[in-house]
């Protein structure tokens, strides 16, 4: 392969890195959002709620009603611990795309200065 082909090659795939991390940066903020939602939409009210509060609630199903709350709480905590993780993940994703983009860019530059070096020689 020619080292102008290479280059293309290498140009190519930079793009399809960069058009990955741009793909990646929109689900990145939309699971994000989504969290903070759930975050404060269902997790902290669940929490908050005092179910001895109401009359009606007395005994066994006050006690119930604690524990559909209690599962309430643990599962949504383990799946926002779960995104939590798929996040750090992406970034991680995101950093190993980055450090290819830096590989091809460093290779790009070697070839350009190889090509300009065998143009000197072949202009004296």
């Amino acid at each position: 392969m020619s080292r102008h082909s290479e280059i293309r090659d290498l140009e190519r795939q930079i793009a399809e890195d960069e058009e990955a991390i741009s793909d990646l940066d929109n689900e990145e903020e939309i699971i994000r959002r989504l969290q903070s939602e759930i975050a404060s939409e269902v997790e902290e009210p669940v929490k908050a709620y005092d179910m001895t509060f109401a009359d009606e609630f007395r005994g066994s199903l006050e006690d119930k009603s604690e524990d559909s709350r209690y599962k309430i709480c643990s599962e949504t905590s383990a799946a926002q611990d779960s995104t939590s993780k798929l996040l750090s993940e992406i970034a991680q994703a995101k950093e190993r795309i980055r450090e290819d983009i830096e590989k091809c860019r460093r290779r790009i530059e070697q070839l350009e200065a190889e090509i300009e070096a065998e143009s000197h020689r072949n202009v004296m």
